[in-house]
């Protein structure tokens, strides 16, 4: 029994590999649905990038490595974004995008599709926010 440990296969990037094992966060909305969260929330395009990125629960290490800046930047972004989402950890901050879009999406003139067919169809008894 060996207690060594395992490492990636040279050639390999790590921060690649789990970011398409777990894209599926960022990829439940369209792009113009992030495209609308982000003009809303009035988040830069770099901000908009960490975002998706811990929609995708990946590490600031991780997310350093894929946009080609130091993990601390990445931790200046990630507090930031705290700050201006009112917000005090990680998930919070999914909940507030979330909030948004579901938002976005109740309001009348929105140009993304409701998400409820009962809204669709003008039976829906919640009221736009």
């Amino acid at each position: 029994m060996s207690n060594a440990k395992s490492y990636p296969p040279a050639g390999s990037n790590p921060a690649r590999n789990r970011s398409q094992a777990s894209a599926a966060g960022s990829a439940m909305f369209s792009e113009p649905a992030w495209e609308a969260i982000a003009r809303s929330l009035k988040l830069s395009g770099r901000e908009l990038q960490i975002v998706r990125a811990v929609f995708d629960d990946e590490t600031e290490f991780c997310i350093a490595a894929e946009l080609g800046i130091s993990a601390h930047t990445v931790h200046t972004y990630v507090e930031r974004l705290h700050r201006k989402l009112a917000v005090n950890d990680r998930g919070r901050l999914i909940l507030r995008v979330v909030d948004e879009f579901l938002r976005l999406t109740a309001a009348p003139d929105s140009i993304l599709p409701a998400i409820c067919a009962n809204r669709t169809a003008g039976r829906c008894p919640l009221r736009a926010v």
